[in-house]
């Protein structure tokens, strides 16, 4: 039991989507047990066991059709007929004699943003995204600006090398990144190598004059301007932002907005569109 605990902690830990299934109560024959938990994960391999047999691998059918959304307890019929007070029960195609109760709740995911850079505005970014529902990693070539002192909030921290980035950050469709390192050569770096990946979201810091003087940099090395132009740069919402706090301010909102999939703003004002 306290290895699947620790396993949910692990996941928590490491922002990995799953379900929690655990046994809240039998009738009859059956192979559960009241108590018994298990984790399933999306591709439906477990971890644990609720007893095998024909509720465990209807859970992870469901899991693996989609079907558990929410936290929920399901009824599964094993005695091969209908019972009136149980109407909403699953009836498998079993003869065991029993009826089984299970508690089955997603383990859900936060958005990944990776924060590329660490600096002043990185600080104040990874503090206020975490707190706005973020999975927030930051990274950078610094080991100094990685520091838990300097970002409490982050949920990781990672030295990275700018010029492979693929070596230590694992990312994965849909997820987020801002580019905010301590130097104009390094935000082309790391924006030529996130344009091969397929993120929800990418942002580049920088004023309207270094935004475009990358973008040509890039564009003359044979990126497509199609992919340039999904770039939001100049990164967040034009509200006059001046200080660090109020940069990360700008830049939440806009990533708030793309997550939310808003559609009644303008989002970015890439140069190129």
């Amino acid at each position: 039991m306290s290895d699947i605990f620790k396993k949910l902690a692990e996941f928590k830990e490491e922002n990995r989507e799953g379900y929690f299934a655990i046994v809240i109560k039998t009738k009859g024959i059956t192979s559960c047990r009241p108590g018994a938990k298990m984790i399933i994960l999306p591709d439906g391999k477990i971890e644990g066991t609720i007893g095998g047999g024909e509720v465990e691998h209807e859970i992870i059918s469901m899991v693996k059709r989609g079907e558990i959304s929410k936290p929920a307890v399901y009824t599964f019929n094993l005695t091969g007929k209908d019972f009136p007070e149980n109407k909403n029960a699953i009836n498998l195609d079993s003869i065991c004699g029993g009826l089984v109760e299970v508690f089955v709740e997603p383990i859900h995911t936060r958005t990944n943003l990776y924060i590329i850079g660490g600096g002043h505005c990185a600080t104040e970014l990874s503090a206020l995204a975490s707190k706005c529902g973020f999975f927030v990693i930051v990274a950078d070539n610094r080991e100094e600006w990685v520091s838990k002192e300097k970002h409490p909030f982050a949920n990781k921290t990672i030295v990275c090398d700018y010029k492979n980035l693929k070596e230590t950050l694992k990312f994965k469709p849909g997820d987020f990144a801002v580019i905010m390192t301590s130097k104009h050569t390094y935000d082309g770096e790391v924006l030529e190598q996130l344009l091969e990946t397929e993120l929800a979201y990418i942002g580049m810091m920088g004023s309207p004059h270094k935004v475009k003087q990358i973008f040509n940099q890039l564009i003359e090395k044979g990126v497509p301007e199609d992919k340039l132009k999904k770039v939001y740069a100049p990164i967040g919402f034009p509200i006059n932002s001046k200080t660090p706090a109020e940069i990360a301010v700008s830049i939440t909102a806009q990533l708030i907005a793309v997550r939310n999939n808003l559609k009644t703003i303008k989002f970015s004002s890439n140069p190129l569109l």
